[in-house]
């Protein structure tokens, strides 16, 4: 059975700066443990509510893991969600902690500017995955990739990535001006998307939904999705994916 030392641990990643002193993330429940795991995430160990025990100690997944066990009232102080499932995980994140700009290699890339919401981000992540990009870089004011609520909404997306680069805009903007040709930046105010013929190799930035990205960015070139109904603006991520489907597919 887990101590107070194991659930005050836990309890503590909950918080930003610790998940960076410690480079630790909790994942909570099955599909995204399984996903995190078959993406090569390296786990501490599992922790699983005795209530849960038989249904969950001895599937093949698990095989090769520390198990460690938990009461449900324990387990309670732990849980993040609702209507858990009675598991969680420690995971390792020191790798992405050592990484650079320089680590990318002439690929496409995203870069994120302000996105605030973990829901959204988390989603672009796997996105990103889906269409084969392997490189997001964050700006300083782009949420933690490593929230929790990022880390569901990611569903294991995040440990498919290569790279997860957090860096400020005015590194980014140089690194961009000194490696890519081809640079687009989602406005509303920008060039219509259908009209656009990508080249290979090109960095895609997204920012926030209320502030749009830096003035700093916006020298390049500003697309935009034809707007066909009445709504205001599309969800980022929503936009996201169908801008980077345009890219990818043309």
């Amino acid at each position: 059975m887990i101590g107070q030392n194991t659930i005050k641990f836990i309890k503590s990643l909950n918080l930003k700066k610790n998940r960076q002193l410690n480079k630790k993330v909790i994942l909570e429940g099955y599909r995204l443990i399984v996903e995190s795991i078959n993406a090569g995430t390296k786990i501490d160990y599992i922790i699983i509510n005795e209530t849960f025990q038989k249904e969950l100690l001895n599937l093949k997944e698990f095989k090769n893991q520390i198990i460690k066990s938990s009461s449900t009232s324990n387990f309670n102080k732990i849980s993040n969600t609702k209507n858990s499932q009675g598991i969680i995980a420690i995971a390792d994140i020191q790798e992405y902690f050592n990484q650079s700009l320089q680590n990318i290699n002439n690929e496409n890339i995203i870069i994120l500017d302000g996105i605030q919401d973990p829901g959204n981000l988390g989603t672009i992540l796997r996105t990103c995955i889906w269409y084969g990009i392997q490189s997001i870089i964050l700006t300083e004011n782009t949420i933690d990739p490593f929230n929790l609520k990022c880390i569901r909404s990611g569903m294991g997306a995040h440990f498919y990535l290569n790279n997860i680069i957090q860096d400020n805009h005015i590194n980014v903007l140089k690194y961009l001006k000194n490696n890519y040709k081809t640079i687009y930046v989602a406005d509303m105010k920008g060039n219509d998307l259908e009209k656009i013929k990508p080249s290979n190799n090109w960095a895609l930035i997204l920012g926030s939904e209320a502030h749009g990205v830096n003035n700093d960015f916006k020298k390049f070139n500003q697309i935009t999705i034809n707007k066909i109904g009445k709504v205001e603006s599309l969800n980022v991520s929503v936009a996201a994916g169908i801008i980077i489907n345009k890219l990818i597919n043309d």
